[in-house]
């Protein structure tokens, strides 16, 4: 991702999802309730769970096979970052 090259703060990494029919139809359904657009929802969706302790230890607890890999969210200087387990450089 390229960023501090003049782009003004705006989101230069695009990310593609398959979905099925049912979860598209939700997702604008949910979106339409919250007066915004689905992809701006599900750019809401993906930040709320990739900031979100709780959540994040539960797809580790799930999916996380290799303790090595293991991730954690630190903050530092107000904002969440994700250090690497045992690194403490990053």
């Amino acid at each position: 991702m390229i960023e501090g090259k003049g782009l003004g703060g705006k989101r230069v990494a695009r990310v593609n999802a398959s979905i099925t029919n049912k979860e598209d139809s939700d997702l604008k359904k949910l979106a339409t309730a919250c007066g915004m657009k689905h992809t701006e929802l599900t750019w809401h969706l993906i930040r709320r769970c990739l900031y979100d302790p709780i959540i994040v230890n539960e797809f580790l607890d799930e999916y996380c096979k290799e303790n090595s890999y293991r991730v954690w969210l630190v903050q530092k200087d107000g904002e969440i970052h994700y250090q690497l387990n045992g690194r403490y450089d990053i």
